[in-house]
């Protein structure tokens, strides 16, 4: 009986992992560019293309969040140019749902369109690119397809691969971010739905919490920046921590990079009140994942006080126990001297007769 309860209970736990999975968003403000394979080799798939697509965008939740939806077969279509207008959104999905897939697999015009939205952008931004396909590329399109990534990522762009069944592995690991950055979907387009959570958490970079939150002046220490989605690839070597102190500005590369937490020197802050800004770049500071966030300076004793108050308490302390035990060792005591003897009795004269 013991064993069945145990069983149900891990049920219930993994059944409750699984919601909150499937309840997952992003707050991260980002520009989202969909780059879609429209070619003929997924007709009669382009359902599950669409609900994967229209899935992933609704657990991008930021009021600062744009998307543009690309397609791509022998030329390239943008569906939806980049927005952040939400009634634009469902229009540019409503458009997306009527596309009727023909024509060849040219992912390089789809990429060559990211591109060439991105070079229009006036202000920075931190972009992601998810692209999906389903087969092999010839060798002249996947060689620009590569270079058309290579492009984007020097844009600041982030490039995740969604590969459905006969796609090659060794293709997408070139033109996404590393193999962390290639979602497989082998068994068919029906299971894209399955890994939306997947990408979600991959592709969401946010910063949660910065330590320490103040710091003493004149004292060095490192920011730690704990968040999600800081790892990959390709994508380490472009990591930047920008400090600012007053108006000295310093680009630091972290020390640490894991996908939960950052570790980045600092510089020391000099004067009581004085403020540390960070931000963190992934593309080198083209952009930022995140505001501002401040580390304040604030005055610290250096402990000598408590040495004293240590050295106080043990001198008191040392007179106490001198009170109490100096009348049991060392106190002379005075006694009466003992009474003298009394004097012998006088010789008995004896006389003769």
């Amino acid at each position: 009986m013991g064993r069945i309860w145990i069983c149900c209970l891990l049920v219930l736990r993994v059944c409750s992992a699984l919601r909150e999975d499937d309840g997952a968003s992003c707050d991260g403000a980002f520009d989202i560019y969909f780059v879609l394979d429209r070619s003929g080799s997924v007709w009669g798939h382009w359902n599950e293309i669409y609900g994967f697509v229209e899935q992933l965008t609704t657990r991008f939740v930021s009021p600062r969040m744009r998307v543009s939806y690309i397609v791509f077969s022998a030329q390239a279509a943008v569906i939806l140019p980049l927005t952040g207008d939400r009634s634009n959104i469902d229009q540019g999905l409503n458009r997306l749902k009527q596309i009727i897939p023909s024509g060849e697999t040219y992912m390089h015009e789809g990429l060559k369109a990211v591109s060439e939205q991105m070079k229009t952008q006036t202000s920075p931004s931190s972009s992601i690119i998810i692209v999906l396909t389903d087969g092999k590329l010839d060798i002249y399109p996947y060689e620009l397809s590569v270079q058309e990534a290579d492009n984007a990522r020097a844009f600041g762009a982030r490039v995740y691969c969604v590969g459905v069944m006969d796609f090659d592995p060794k293709q997408l690991e070139d033109i996404a971010d590393g193999t962390e950055q290639v979602f497989p979907v082998m068994s068919g387009f029906h299971a894209l739905k399955d890994i939306v959570s997947k990408i979600l958490k991959q592709s969401c970079s946010e910063v949660f919490t910065i330590e320490p939150s103040s710091v003493c002046v004149n004292e060095s220490f490192n920011v730690v920046l704990r968040g999600t989605g800081f790892s990959g690839s390709k994508r380490i070597d472009n990591i930047l921590c920008v400090l600012s102190v007053n108006q000295a500005v310093y680009d630091e590369r972290p020390t640490v990079v894991e996908d939960g937490y950052l570790l980045c020197p600092a510089p020391r802050l000099q004067e009581v009140g004085q403020s540390l800004e960070v931000l963190v770049s992934l593309n080198n500071g083209k952009s930022y994942i995140s505001g501002p966030i401040t580390i304040s300076a604030t005055t610290c004793s250096d402990g000598t006080w408590v040495l004293w108050l240590l050295l106080a308490l043990l001198l008191l302390l040392i007179l106490a126990l001198l009170w109490w035990f100096w009348p049991l060792c060392c106190t002379v005591v005075i006694r009466d001297p003992p009474p003298s003897r009394p004097p012998p009795p006088p010789p008995v004269i004896v006389s003769k007769t």
